[in-house]
């Protein structure tokens, strides 16, 4: 391959990714609304922790691994600001 058929397919990728961001994006929204009606806070370490763990086994991946939990990591940061919109 080439370079401008790599960059075509990593755009490709990236227009996926961005479709999934938006769709997590309004299911945290949902989330944040139905937390709010229960008197739940935002942030759930459990689930968060939890979630952590299941992509590092599911990952099978140790050198990607750190750049994968930063990734969800920052994930989770905007999700729980998103549960914070009304």
């Amino acid at each position: 391959m080439n370079l401008n058929e790599l960059r075509k397919e990593i755009d490709e990728i990236d227009n996926q990714m961005m479709e999934l961001f938006k769709k997590r994006m309004s299911l945290s929204k949902s989330i944040g609304k139905v937390k709010r009606a229960m008197g739940l806070p935002i942030f759930d370490q459990i689930r968060e922790q939890t979630m952590l763990e299941k992509r590092e086994v599911l990952l099978d991946d140790e050198n990607l691994w750190p750049s994968y939990r930063a990734f969800l990591m920052k994930l989770f940061e905007l999700s729980k600001e998103w549960q914070h919109h009304e």
